[in-house]
């Protein structure tokens, strides 16, 4: 798996979700999430979204739970299960098995 996607969308509740991201051999390259939500505390939500850096993109649900939860980061205005959408359809759109 290999490439960039991006997905931008208004998810329920109309808060803005941008996520970017690039593969690199099945890796998660570069990530970022961004948007006018908010994560408490902001910084645990920025080291959770540095930790997925060289993961597995097969593996980005799994992770990505992992982090918030060692972060103890909650979020407001999008879920988990958002960030797992919007990554899913980045890689579908744009990066090639």
């Amino acid at each position: 798996m290999n490439g960039s996607g991006r997905h931008v969308v208004k998810v329920l509740g109309g808060k803005l979700l941008k996520l970017d991201v690039t593969i690199k051999d099945g890796l998660i390259s570069e990530l970022r999430i961004r948007g006018d939500f908010f994560a408490n505390p902001e910084e645990g939500f920025d080291r959770a979204e540095s930790s997925l850096i060289g993961i597995e993109a097969a593996g980005f649900s799994e992770a990505l739970d992992a982090a918030l939860d060692r972060e103890g980061v909650e979020l407001f205005g999008i879920s988990p299960a958002d960030i797992k959408d919007a990554f899913g359809k980045a890689c579908d759109a744009n990066i090639s098995a």
